[in-house]
């Protein structure tokens, strides 16, 4: 009897164990927090969207706000642009194939006053960012190795080094294809007795057109312009990025004849790629008596394969592809995304090394050689870069001066213990370090008095504080910044919980220390997203889900700008104002180009 009862548990043990794993258990089970819930911590929801997530290994993989929109990229290659304010769908694009074989890395998209751009696997793609119309898709050569960065010139990628080329990586600028410009006839009436004046600039916009993309049968009229390089280039870490570099024999590119047998400038010939033997390198001939008498070109130095050496002959009509501005080797890697202002490029390397290159002719304009290594990408304010590094310091460094002889302009440094591995977070007074298990750390941004409430004191009181001072710390457990505003800071902890700080002071004065104000459970948002655009506050789940919070006071009702604005192009934004004004009436800064 017994066995009979062991067996009829067993039974049951197979018939019921195998259901839960039947149901997904791979996304989270988040829903839009509760309304009570959230009025304690004097928040709203502003709206919810659910991005469509195919399959079990298709998720959200990165969110971005830039300006007035939020970018979604999922693993599949689904690139999707919202409104910020609303949360309503603008445009979508699927990227690649969208097959589980196609998945690639998602790194973060750039965007200027126009466009956005998106990298996936080796292709660049740029968008009209309200509209999703393509501008341009080209083949970078190569997989980019971190996120993009644009301005309105050009965009900029780190990708890796080309087949035959020695050193790590590269930076490559990409110019933007020249725009149809249409002009106008001019106006007004002309002298009857004199015949009539064609304006050059009157051209017919069909025509206009057909010169940027020919149609079936004829030929574009307009090549894309390539500047000249510069004469003086600095070689200070360049190294070549490919074409001959590492070749054993010469590139087909340097013959002076493409059709076969192809002839050297001494006036020799070196025989036709159609009667190679064999397809190892080096591709030899020999004669009857197996001894080798020629050397043909290896086909490891036409760039990059066979393919490519095929492509330079297809003379079909091509799409418009954006001329290269230049290119830059290194001999190490980069590790964060370049960051720009309104002249210069700046990198940073694994040799812990930062340097800055002119964004015209990539002349080396800063190098400078750091004691402790970079440990995340730096923030950003106006033309001002906070990096932090691995010995637990956060350096503010000026990126419109410094030279090859005296080095960046650092504007302070400030020890405030821990790793910092994240970027930090950067308002209108106050810079927010933070890294793993390292907490948040709060420091003025910039000189000057302050309004400060003393809890030990009867009143307010204001103080003179110097730019990198350390207003307070949280616990090391709250170590993550996802949003501010002008009063309050929200940080989530290691558990997923979002707490809510004061931005101005510390609860314990005497030890600065910062104990939060409030906080909720919301472990099932775990997709992080980092809004430094504006005062809203996001949440992500893995399901597709995507919250935006606000807090309840009427000033903001619309977005509020929290950061200063990065120097890059003096180009007007939309969307965001900059400052409130007490009686919830956004204000608007004045426009810099009237200034």
């Amino acid at each position: 009897m017994w066995h009979r009862s062991a067996v009829v548990v067993l039974l049951l043990l197979a018939v019921v164990v195998p259901a839960p794993a039947q149901t997904s258990g791979v996304y989270s089970r988040a829903i839009p927090p509760d309304k009570a819930v959230l009025e304690r911590l004097n928040l709203k929801v502003e709206w919810t969207a659910n991005i469509p997530v195919e399959g079990r290994r298709d998720t959200l993989s990165q969110i971005q706000t830039i300006d007035d929109q939020i970018f979604v990229q999922t693993r599949s290659g689904l690139l999707i642009a919202g409104d910020a304010l609303t949360g309503q769908l603008q445009w979508f694009v699927q990227l690649g194939n969208g097959s589980t074989a196609d998945y690639a890395n998602a790194y973060p998209v750039a965007a200027n006053s126009q466009y956005v751009f998106a990298a996936h696997v080796t292709k660049l793609h740029a968008f009209h960012r309200y509209t999703g119309t393509v501008e341009f898709v080209t083949d970078l050569g190569a997989p980019p190795t971190t996120g993009l960065a644009a301005d309105e010139s050009g965009v900029y990628c780190v990708l890796g080094m080309r087949s035959g080329s020695t050193g790590g990586h590269r930076i490559a600028v990409y110019n933007f294809p020249r725009p149809i410009a249409i002009a106008e006839a001019p106006k007004g009436p002309g002298d009857p007795k004199k015949p009539p004046i064609k304006d050059p600039r009157a051209v017919n916009p069909v025509d206009n057109l057909m010169t940027r993309y020919a149609p079936e049968g004829q030929y574009r009229t307009n090549l894309p312009d390539v500047q000249p390089a510069s004469k003086a280039r600095s070689q200070i870490l360049e190294t070549p990025v490919g074409g001959l570099a590492g070749g054993r024999s010469p590139s087909l590119s340097v013959l002076t004849r493409i059709s076969p047998p192809y002839s050297l400038d001494n006036g020799s010939y070196t025989p036709s790629l159609a009667t190679l033997t064999s397809l190892r390198q080096p591709y030899r001939l020999k004669n009857d008596f197996q001894r080798d008498i020629q050397q043909t070109p290896s086909l490891g130095v036409i760039p990059p394969s066979v393919a490519a050496s095929l492509a330079l002959a297809d003379l079909r009509p091509k799409n418009i592809q954006p001329p290269v501005r230049w290119e830059y080797g290194l001999t190490s890697r980069i590790l964060y995304p370049v960051y720009l202002t309104p002249t210069r490029v700046w990198a940073a390397t694994d040799g812990k090394i930062v340097m800055a290159l002119n964004k015209v002719d990539k002349k080396v304009e800063v190098f400078e050689k750091l004691a402790d290594p970079i440990s995340a990408s730096p923030g950003r304010a106006g033309m001002i870069g906070y990096i932090p590094l691995g010995s637990g310091y956060v350096v503010a460094v000026d990126g419109s001066s410094g030279a090859l002889d005296g080095g960046a302009s650092v504007l302070w440094r400030t020890a405030v213990g821990g790793i910092s591995n994240r970027t930090p977070y950067v308002t209108e007074k106050f810079v927010y370090a933070q890294g793993d298990n390292s907490g948040v750390v709060c420091m003025h941004r910039v000189d000057g008095p302050f309004m400060v409430k003393d809890a030990t004191r009867p009143a307010d009181r204001t103080r003179e504080y110097n730019a990198g001072d350390i207003v307070w710390r949280s616990d090391d457990t709250a170590d993550r910044v996802i949003g501010a505003n002008n009063e309050f800071v929200y940080i989530r902890d290691r558990q997923g919980k979002l707490l809510v700080y004061d931005a101005k002071r510390a609860t314990d004065p005497a030890k600065k220390m910062s104990s939060p104000l409030g906080g909720i459970d919301l472990g099932e948002f775990n997709v992080h997203i980092v809004n430094t655009a504006s005062d809203r506050i996001y949440l992500a789940a893995d399901n597709g889900l995507i919250v935006c919070l606000r807090d309840m006071n009427a000033k903001y009702a619309r977005p509020v700008q929290i950061a200063p604005e990065i120097l890059i192009n003096r180009s007007g934004y939309r969307g965001v104002d900059t400052k409130p004004t007490k009686d919830g009436d956004p204000k608007k800064e004045p426009d810099p180009k009237k200034m």
